[in-house]
């Protein structure tokens, strides 16, 4: 019977795209082996004697769809946390701030509403909190990585069950902890300094602040309010899209 630790020692990581990891749990069943067992929505784990088979089948009809190919990133995300968290022990969580304001004295009687959108708020967040390497940062910044840039960064400090097995039977369900409670707390970090630069932003615009929304904010849209809204931005390194409203009625493109 293998213990907690040998079950948890990974060796290597196996990638199976479109696979079917139920040949790989009936195999182990009958073999009568100790392993991990561990499914969810974009994904499947089994862990077995030092290596870790992860099946990630493509989903039709789903927008949320984990590369085999990427996986890696969650490890190497929850690396450098630690890293982070060893290297800033005295790190303190930010004051928590709400996800989305709204001024309720905007006068609306004239001008036009427009947004910016902050792209991969919290992974440029994350970079320049030190949270996260330069290396790290500059591989993943690439459109393609961006759900599963975020995923790793949302599951920090999450708590992961497994089924466990022990001879080819089910047993009890295997809980792994974070080894640092503080990681669910990076994250907190990272949402909350996203907030305060939308609230600083807000106090930029005055008057002509409408509201923000997560990472999105939005304002009176004259071109000195972008200027102020880019300079900002700019100057933190952030990339953004602007939001362009059109009036369905004078509008004859589709």
């Amino acid at each position: 019977m293998a213990s907690k630790r040998e079950l948890l020692d990974i060796d290597r990581q196996v990638f199976k795209k479109n696979a079917n990891p139920l040949i790989l749990l009936d195999r182990l069943k009958q073999s009568k082996q100790d392993f991990l067992y561990r499914k969810t929505n974009h994904m499947t784990s089994i862990i077995s004697d030092g290596v870790e088979y992860i099946y990630s089948p493509k989903k039709k009809n789903s927008s949320i769809h984990f590369p085999p190919n990427q996986l890696w990133i969650f490890n190497s995300v929850k690396r450098d946390t630690i890293k982070f968290l060893e290297a800033n022990p005295d790190f303190e969580l930010p004051q928590k701030l709400p996800v989305n304001v709204t001024n309720y004295e905007y006068d609306d009687s004239y001008g036009e509403i427009t947004g910016t959108d902050v792209n991969s708020a919290y992974w440029v967040i994350a970079y320049n909190l030190g949270i996260i390497s330069k290396e790290l940062f500059e591989k993943c910044n690439k459109p393609s990585h961006k759900v599963v840039r975020l995923a790793s960064l949302a599951v920090l400090g999450r708590v992961i069950t497994y089924e466990k097995y022990e001879g080819g039977q089910k047993k009890d369900n295997f809980v792994i902890e974070s080894q640092d409670a503080r990681l669910k707390s990076l994250y907190r970090s990272i949402r909350f300094k996203c907030y305060e630069m939308m609230g600083e932003l807000a106090i930029i615009l005055g008057k002509d602040f409408e509201a923000y929304r997560t990472d999105c904010i939005y304002y009176r849209d004259t071109f000195e309010n972008r200027t102020k809204v880019y300079e900002y931005l700019n100057e933190r390194g952030f990339e953004y899209k602007q939001l362009v409203y059109i009036d369905k009625e004078n509008d004859t493109n589709d």
